[in-house]
């Protein structure tokens, strides 16, 4: 009997949208329940939750934290982590160095001073975002995989990481033609693409 999924998370992309896209990837069902900051729900809830924080991905009755531990199980559970143990590594290393982008953009976003922001934006679309592209783009294939010649979860995390960066720079990928067909080939695979016509739509 296939297990009963229940992912808990507040109602923005944020930290569970990665899962939200591989389980949307594999067409894998679950529930995807959602609550406001600060609401009752939230308050209720926190307490039992293992860390004190969402998301939370229930598994029959068993709760699992950590965002990036969640993806990684829904990686593996929809087939989409590596077809070997080499290959998981290698898509790991690609979402684990998505950390240094994802750092810097939560910085930019959580700033409350507008000068601030904008210092923080000029920087993280200058020569870092440059670079960090550029290392991105020598790791995928002409074919716009990172790893093997199939969809994974390292291509899904890269679109999803994306997702915050283009609103910046609509045209931050020119230069990057390895980097736009990863993104045309996740947008395109078609659960992913009926999720991202029918999700709510939110603010983060």
């Amino acid at each position: 009997m296939a297990p009963k999924f229940r992912l808990v998370y507040f109602n923005i992309r944020g930290r569970a949208e990665l899962t939200r896209l591989l389980f949307a990837a594999a067409d894998l069902k679950y529930e995807d329940q959602r609550f406001d900051f600060g609401s009752d729900q939230w308050k209720e809830l926190k307490p039992k939750t293992p860390m004190g924080q969402v998301p939370v991905l229930y598994i029959d009755d068993v709760a699992l934290c950590q965002s990036q531990t969640i993806a990684r199980y829904a990686a593996r559970t929809t087939g989409l982590a590596g077809r070997t143990p080499l290959e998981e590594a290698k898509a790991d290393m690609i979402v684990d160095g998505l950390e240094d982008l994802g750092k810097k953009l939560v910085a930019m976003f959580n700033e409350k001073d507008e000068e601030k922001k904008a210092e923080l934006q000029n920087e993280l679309t200058g020569a870092f975002l440059t670079q960090f592209l550029g290392n991105y783009e020598k790791l995928a294939s002409v074919d716009g995989f990172f790893v093997g010649d199939s969809l994974t979860w390292a291509d899904i995390a890269f679109f999803n990481m994306l997702g915050w960066v283009t609103p910046l720079d609509p045209a931050v990928l020119d230069r990057f033609p390895n980097l736009s067909k990863v993104m045309d080939n996740v947008q395109s695979q078609q659960g992913i693409a009926r999720w991202l016509k029918e999700r709510p739509q939110t603010n983060m």
